[in-house]
């Protein structure tokens, strides 16, 4: 959307959704998820997002702009759901630029629900190799956060320096006890995948 000159201006975590349909051969019904859509009878067991990746999609682009190539870039804040963005917090706040907002919300949202937590999700171990990132995305002076594209090329690199085994690793959260048998069965899969040479993060 930057590369495009669009700025969304409500990047937050209800704004991120998934089209996991195809994940299931009789999807849930979307509110009573333990029956079909149909009601006849239960659905089928979810598939892996490995053997079958799921695209993720921002809605809600009631507050996205375009802007002209060249163009001032400046709305008068605030706006969005996120209620942090450190230049809608300065008073009187002046009117400031939505695109490195777009990067603060989106780094704020991966910090809420996986590195640091909130009321809406609990802190995810293992995920410390994005905090430099996700620093420098939440960083509090807009000028010194990186563009979205540099963002994404520097998330790419990260990943592409981790180990096999540590991108199969499961997730869990900082204060959940896990079961040994899960661990066993966790890795057991991770195995049998690694042996018939799917990859830990799925090729989308």
């Amino acid at each position: 959307m930057h590369e495009h000159n669009i700025a969304h201006e409500d990047c937050k975590y209800n704004n991120i959704m998934a089209d996991s349909q195809h994940l299931f051969d009789a999807p849930p019904h979307p509110f009573l998820t333990f029956m079909k859509r149909d009601f006849t009878g239960r659905p089928s067991i979810v598939a892996s997002r490995t053997i079958k990746p799921v695209k993720y999609y921002l809605i809600d682009f009631d507050l996205s702009k375009e802007y002209p190539p060249g163009a001032p870039r400046l709305e008068e804040p605030p706006w969005g759901g996120d209620k942090t963005v450190p230049e809608h917090l300065l008073p009187d706040a002046p009117p400031c630029d939505p695109f490195p907002v777009d990067v603060y919300c989106l780094g704020n949202c991966i910090r809420q629900h996986f590195l640091d937590g909130c009321i809406y999700a609990k802190a995810k171990r293992g995920f410390d190799f994005m905090r430099e990132l996700i620093d420098d995305m939440t960083n509090s002076d807009p000028k010194k956060r990186p563009q979205m594209s540099e963002a994404n090329s520097r998330l790419k690199i990260i990943i592409e320096g981790l180990s096999d085994w540590k991108l199969r690793s499961p997730i869990i959260e900082v204060d959940q006890r896990t079961k040994v048998t899960n661990l066993i069965g966790h890795w057991a899969t991770q195995l049998i995948r690694k042996a018939r040479r799917i990859p830990a993060i799925p090729k989308s």
